[in-house]
């Protein structure tokens, strides 16, 4: 008995060592990694959010920099020429942006006209520095700057008539969609002004404050505003890393002013519930499975040393268990054996040649596993699938970050397939890096689904068309010219692929039109016109009845595309901006189209006359500005006409 109490003595000494000396300092370890990941990637997202805002203020300053009109007013000196009300109306209806600002300043530094107000005149360049370095050396200025009434984006352009400096357009944005971002991310972010500005705000956007430091976010959460000032706002501006704040994990960025000075606060709240902390968790099963092994090296001792009358009992208890793990290794053999036949599965070293494949990837792929070992992975690489896809991918896997794409890869019977993967970084015991896995997940199903459903969209489209004798490819050609514009426009790939699926759909309306005036080849009666430019509201009515959004855009571009720029088309007379920018992408795609190509009613123009009256029409049939962007993506616009000419 004292060989059992001194065992179980040095076993309890061993597991409290174990436990204050390795267990307690590496799970600290771990939290404090788990932790400090997380704070850099809430601000990693934060300043990549800024970075991208930044981007897209410059593009809006700088279309708003090309405006004749400004130039124009600077030289007559005539403010009244000016009126952005509607365009950054429509600007904030179109994106992400909310309050947005315009200010115009003379080449002496007088406020020539401001957006907001109609308080001008003043001498502005004595109470900013920056606009005086603006008229020493005209260039473009971006920065975040602290108003007279909000925290802001600034971005200053010059402006030139001839060569000569004439003054600059600054256009000042809040930070709505950083916070809209941000919280999307279950960040909930706080943007606290210093203190020493507050005195410089006439009438603060927000009102709201933390003791003397104001709150640039309006939707920021009134429970964190409350803690924050409980605890005092000082505990939260100066973080190094991060801290944990009653459930939340904070971080801080900073943005100074101009002189170095502080100026802004970014402070970053992550709920923990949220935190990924499956490492905390695998280390804890790692060491429980430690404890465990080390119990029954503890256990067996104990039973050595028990008394022969229990030998034969503790025998069969042991060949009980010894069975027992038997039997659990036979089911992870089988288990590990289901894995290899049904997940597709693969390991490459670091050069991307194949070091191990389960027996799903070769059914799927059609290789045999010697085929497949040894060989780069670009063996089952489909030729529709572009190489700049892959090379962001490597870029990624570079950073030992773990990604995930849908890739459609090629069999070796050359029948193609796709696969959404989960590529990531492998490591040996020691933690050296040596090579990537990739886990699939077959999603051809998914995919033929979305061929069908995009191929339903251009059937629906093409009814219309086979009734006026049109063929299919005039809404695949006018599809692909309204995606390139609307890129070039500056609407992101989302938005522009439903514009590609929506637009096929603009002429639907002509299944309610009779035949008879549909494809009459001499010219139409008034009242026979009248009846063909119902197929527009025909169209709107049958479209807007669904919810979906592709549908709800479809319905817009089918009433507006026979709208003219200068208010003289139809249905509605609409004129310039007042036209939904869908409909007015779509008029100049089907105007192009249907002049390049044989109709019932006339034969099909030369490109060079139909390029010259759709610069005629600048202005009067159609949108200026998607007339330059139409020319200057001509290339494309002829390449995807001769891809998709009627077939003979």
């Amino acid at each position: 008995m004292k060989r059992i109490f001194y065992i179980s003595f040095i076993f309890i000494i061993l597991l409290l060592i174990s436990y204050y000396l390795y267990f307690l300092p590496t799970i600290k370890n771990i939290s404090n990694k788990v932790y400090l990941e997380k704070s850099e990637q809430m601000k990693e997202l934060f300043r990549e959010e800024v970075k991208k805002k930044y981007g897209r203020t410059d593009v809006l300053t700088y279309i708003l920099s090309e405006d004749k009109k400004i130039i124009e007013a600077l030289i007559k000196k005539d403010r009244t020429l000016l009126n952005y009300e509607n365009t950054l109306k429509q600007i904030e209806n179109l994106a992400d942006y909310k309050n947005l600002w315009i200010q115009i300043i003379d080449k002496n530094g007088y406020s020539f006209y401001r957006s907001w107000t109609e308080d001008v005149g003043d001498h502005a360049a004595s109470a900013r520095l920056d606009i005086v370095e603006m008229m020493k050396n005209p260039r473009p200025i971006k920065g975040i700057s602290v108003g007279r009434f909000d925290l802001t984006f600034k971005t200053m352009f010059p402006l030139y008539n001839n060569g000569e400096y004439i003054g600059l357009i600054e256009l000042v944005s809040k930070f709505n969609s950083i916070d809209k971002t941000l919280k999307e991310q279950k960040i909930e972010p706080l943007m606290v002004v210093d203190e020493d500005y507050t005195p410089r705000f006439i009438k603060p956007f927000t009102n709201l404050f933390i003791g003397n430091n104001y709150v640039a976010n309006i939707n920021a959460s009134a429970d964190l505003i409350k803690r924050v000032e409980k605890n005092g706002l000082k505990k939260f501006l100066y973080i190094k890393n991060y801290i944990l704040f009653d459930n939340y994990l904070v971080t801080t960025d900073e943005i100074k002013d101009i002189h170095g000075g502080e100026m802004g606060f970014f402070i970053l709240f992550f709920d923990e519930k949220y935190l990924d902390k499956s490492a905390i968790t695998e280390f804890e099963k790692h060491y429980l499975v430690q404890i465990a092994i080390f119990s029954i090296i503890y256990l067996l001792a104990i039973l050595y040393l028990l008394n022969r009358n229990y030998t034969k009992k503790l025998n069969l208890e042991v060949l009980r268990k010894t069975a027992l793990i038997n039997e659990q290794k036979l089911e992870l053999e089988s288990l590990l054996e289901i894995y290899d036949k049904n997940v597709i599965f693969s390991k490459t070293d670091l050069k991307g040649v194949i070091t191990h494949a389960s027996e799903a990837f070769c059914k799927i792929s059609g290789y045999s596993k010697k085929e497949l070992i040894g060989k780069p992975h670009n063996i089952v690489r489909h030729p529709d699938m572009a190489k700049d896809i892959f090379k962001k991918m490597w870029n990624e896997l570079s950073k030992k970050e773990k990604t995930t794409y849908e890739i459609k890869n090629l069999r070796k019977d050359e029948t193609s397939y796709w696969v959404l993967a989960d590529i990531g970084p492998e490591y040996d015991k020691n933690g050296k890096h040596i090579g990537y896995f990739a886990i699939r997940e077959d999603i051809s199903a998914n995919k033929e689904l979305e061929e069908v459903q995009k191929d339903i969209i251009f059937t629906m489209g093409s009814i219309a068309e086979f009734r006026s004798k049109e063929t299919g490819e005039h809404i695949k050609r006018v599809a692909k010219y309204s995606k390139v514009l609307a890129l070039a426009y500056g609407l992101d790939e989302t938005e522009a692929s439903m514009i590609e699926l929506a637009s096929p759909m603009h002429d639907i309306g002509k299944i309610a039109i009779p035949d008879n005036i549909l494809n009459k080849s001499t010219k139409l009666t008034v009242e026979e016109f009248e009846i063909i430019k119902t197929h527009t509201t025909r169209g709107y009515k049958i479209l807007k009845v669904s919810s979906r959004p592709l549908l709800k855009m479809a319905s817009i571009i089918a009433y507006s595309h026979h709208e003219k720029y200068d208010g003289t088309g139809y249905p509605q007379g609409l004129k310039g901006e007042d036209i939904p920018l869908y409909g007015r992408i779509t008029a100049i795609a089907d105007v192009f189209d249907a002049l390049s190509q044989d109709r019932c009613y006339k034969k099909a123009w030369h490109i060079d006359d139909i390029l010259e009256y759709i610069i005629k029409e600048k202005g009067t049939y159609f949108d200026p500005i998607l007339v330059n962007l139409f020319f200057k993506n001509i290339d494309k616009i002829l390449e995807i006409k001769e891809q998709y000419k009627d077939k003979i």
